[in-house]
């Protein structure tokens, strides 16, 4: 423990001697908290409304079905626990220390002297009973996994009041997934559990799947990076003929790397009209800067890829997706549009506040931040296009070459960011009511956090990056 003050020569005193000793006092050990739990809030000894969870044990020298000891994180109503890898989750002996005189239930049953064999591949309610009959409640989420790992996304979900969390991590020179899991729940009401096999939107990391279709047109020769979108030569000549000068110098390039120039972003407003036709409209009629030598972040030009998919292709938007990613194995689809059409395995979208993270049409923001997808299948697509041996690529050399090429006026390629500051690479993120997404293509490791909510916090999105970087170099120091 660090000393906490000196005290000059020749004021030793009597009353100095004896604060300097309180202080002492005040920082023993004894009392420290065990880690991954609170420590407690009321003295049990003398509260008779004490209800603490004071700790908790599950030992492997206690249970023969598990690999070693648990790992608990205990938060103001929830009990996290993480058995290592290859453990049993039924059948296990868990034990809690309780304020003084408090009793437990763990799934309606009492716990006598406070400890169970509990099945805890169940979502178990706790219920701890002070002296006089007020009460305490918890709910105990337990799974297998890397407890180092596990550990980073507790206390961040917790603390963001984010329902879900589904997180993996990638070995790039093995084009695999060596870690997945998932916490929380993907349905608050339904008492479901999210797993690592469940999807959840995107949001902005749907862009990249926007890319990478639009790539592959390009290598197929049905357009080019260069080729102008509008006018009567454009792309989409048919919808929008006749634009300003400046619209009609944009080109396929100036969309994916967010220098088309305009300054107004209609995706999600409600007075830029209903359809996507309608909002392209909108931004054609908006201030622009001269294409191509300004970036803005730009949510409606990857609308307008996903129009320029569908009328190059002749197919919708999400059936030529599917299409390129089939010859692969690897399932994407659209979100729902609400709690209610959700696919299986689906994780609802929570808003914070009194938003709704339902409120746009799914088929207007599609290309820009409505992919769903889960970590396994989203690894796929990255060891697709990544120029690995192990898996057969969507993209050739060249056009994942130019993919990946950063713009010559912002950290950004071809719908990927570059050049952070944490870690080498690229990445992207998504944020939406409801969403928050955060991704690494990193140069040994890589690594993927979805969560279906997010938070106004200012330093929400920060942690999260931070967050998403510390799971990945977790990876490489346990070499997984």
């Amino acid at each position: 423990m660090k000393k906490i003050f000196t005290l000059r020569e020749g004021v030793k005193t009597y009353l100095a001697f004896a604060l300097f000793i309180s202080l002492l006092a005040s920082c023993s050990k004894k009392d420290d908290p065990t880690p991954g739990n609170n420590p407690p809030t009321t003295n049990p000894a003398t509260n008779s409304s004490a209800k603490e969870i004071t700790g908790i044990t599950i030992l492997k020298s206690e249970n023969a079905n598990i690999n070693g000891d648990g790992y608990i994180y205990k938060s103001t109503s929830k009990i996290y626990i993480t058995l290592p890898l290859g453990s049993t989750l039924t059948g296990v002996k868990v034990n809690f220390n309780l304020s003084a005189k408090a009793s437990i239930k763990v799934d309606g049953n009492t716990l006598v002297n406070n400890s169970g064999t509990l099945d805890l591949s169940k979502t178990l309610p706790v219920v701890v009973t002070a002296e006089d009959g007020t009460s305490a409640n918890f709910t105990i989420l337990a799974q297998t996994g890397i407890k180092d790992i596990d550990a980073m996304i507790y206390p961040f979900i917790e603390k963001y009041n984010i329902p879900a969390a589904s997180y993996a991590i990638g070995k790039n020179s093995a084009e695999s997934v060596v870690y997945k899991n998932a916490s929380g729940f993907a349905s608050i009401e339904g008492n479901e559990r999210a797993t690592a096999d469940y999807e959840f939107r995107l949001a902005s990391m749907s862009k990249q799947h926007t890319a990478i279709a639009i790539m592959s047109l390009i290598q197929a020769g049905k357009i080019g990076l260069n080729d102008l979108v509008f006018g009567t030569t454009g792309i989409l000549k048919a919808s929008f003929p006749t634009v300003g000068p400046k619209s009609a110098k944009v080109t396929v390039r100036h969309l994916l790397e967010h220098t088309a120039g305009y300054t107004g972003d209609p995706m999600f407003s409600a007075s830029a009209g209903t359809t996507l036709d309608q909002k392209i409209q909108s931004m054609l009629n908006s201030a622009q800067n001269e294409p191509g030598t300004t970036y803005s972040y730009y949510n409606m030009g990857y609308g307008v890829l996903g129009r320029i998919i569908e009328v190059v292709s002749g197919k919708d938007y999400i059936s030529y997706i599917k299409e390129l990613y089939g010859t692969g194995g690897i399932t994407v689809n659209l979100a729902s549009s609400s709690p209610a059409s959700r696919r299986v395995k689906e994780a609802v979208c929570y808003p914070q506040g009194s938003s709704t993270a339902y409120g746009n049409d799914i088929e207007v923001y599609k290309a820009a931040g409505g992919i769903s997808i889960n970590t396994d299948n989203l690894f796929k697509v990255l060891y697709s296009v990544d120029g690995g041996t192990t898996r057969p690529d969507i993209l050739d050399y060249a056009t994942r070459t130019m993919m990946f090429t950063k713009s010559t006026i912002a950290n950004y390629t071809l719908g990927w960011r570059t050049g952070h500051s944490l870690f080498e690479g690229f990445y992207h993120g998504g944020n939406l009511i409801g969403t928050a997404t955060f991704w690494i293509y990193g140069t040994e490791y890589s690594a993927a956090i979805l969560l279906n909510s997010r938070s106004e916090n200012s330093n929400f999105d920060t942690e999260l990056i931070v967050l998403t970087n510390n799971i990945m170099a977790k990876a490489k120091e346990l070499r997984l």
